[in-house]
């Protein structure tokens, strides 16, 4: 075992688990009604500052397959859908729609994509005109490989990879969805927050490659639509955590951060005691690129409730995610 500060942290929230929702695993159809506001502002690039739109719910939308091991005896695996949920605007005309990829919490032990965060979220943007997808991923009990010199710590590096494969698919189906693929945007609380930050810091073959001379995993790799790009045009993290570029520098030497990754959103609660607000004065420090920084004075983890300059979580964000794809 490596006894590393890196490892330390990770230990941390790998002891983390919030209560998880059973997910759907066939694709249905539902339609939700979101009230249109009077006091809708003219839409740019069509979408909007107010709930404006009805909200289309897809479930359970299968995007790659992610193996799974057994618990003691790890030649015995089998491949399983990892699926999505989609919210987009229920309209049939509007092109270059921006895109939330939503990425749920759970200290990677537990949650999926029907987490009331990522509900609430999903509709809130929908509402305004985005297309998000809401994935789940590989967690612990899936006992997921990771390549040969990776702190043990596999749930972190399944998951950033099923979430790249699930951008990659997402580009794959832009035109079915009438997507700006060059406006991806990620938000995540916690675990999913771990997960967006290294999605905006990583490099493209970064939670790709490493297992290329795995033939088994290597075979579910190549059908992940590889011809397109994982990067992404900005990042929300709620109460995350720049861990998995540690853990990516532990396994290889290079430091991921440079002035080329996306704009990078903080929100943290100073009293956070599950993920300390050490992790974000660590972001604050090393991340290279645009970063901005909601400090939550006196809150704890998950403070959902808090209010920034009189605004709710999702109110105070939405800017930033708008100036981010430039609408």
């Amino acid at each position: 075992m490596i006894a590393t500060a890196a490892y330390q942290k990770c230990i941390l929230i790998l002891a983390f688990a919030v209560s998880a929702c059973g997910f759907i695993a066939t694709a249905q159809a539902q339609t939700t009604t979101a009230q249109a506001s009077s006091g809708a502002s003219e839409p740019s690039g069509g979408i909007f500052d107010k709930p404006t739109y009805q909200v289309k719910v897809t479930h359970g939308l299968p995007y790659a397959q992610g193996m799974i091991y057994h618990p003691t005896d790890p030649k015995r695996f089998y491949p399983r859908n990892l699926t999505l949920d989609v919210y987009e605007p229920d309209e049939d005309t509007t092109q270059n729609r921006p895109v939330v990829l939503l990425v749920h919490s759970g200290g990677f032990w537990t949650g999926d994509s029907l987490m009331r965060s990522m509900v609430r979220a999903g509709n809130y943007f929908a509402e305004r005109g985005w297309v998000c997808f809401s994935i789940n991923y590989r967690l612990h009990g899936d006992r997921a490989i990771a390549p040969d010199g990776w702190l043990k710590n596999r749930p972190t590096y399944a998951a950033a990879r099923d979430a790249k494969a699930a951008i990659r698919w997402i580009r794959a189906n832009a035109a079915s969805y009438r997507i700006d693929d060059d406006s991806i945007v990620v938000y995540g609380p916690s675990a999913g927050g771990y997960i967006g930050v290294a999605l905006g810091a990583s490099d493209e073959a970064d939670f790709r490659d490493e297992l290329l001379s795995n033939a088994a995993e290597n075979k579910l790799l190549q059908a992940t639509h590889l011809d397109q790009s994982s990067q992404v045009s900005a990042v929300v993290s709620h109460w995350g955590s720049g861990l998995l570029l540690e853990l990516l520098e532990e396994y290889d030497g290079q430091n991921r951060f440079d002035s080329n990754d996306a704009p990078l959103l903080i929100i943290h609660g100073t009293e956070d005691t599950l993920v300390p607000y050490s992790h974000a004065e660590d972001l604050l420090k090393n991340y290279q690129s645009k970063i901005e920084h909601f400090r939550l004075e006196g809150f704890g983890h998950s403070a959902w409730n808090a209010k920034v300059n009189g605004n709710s979580l999702l109110d105070a964000v939405y800017p930033f995610m708008r100036n981010a794809v430039n609408r």
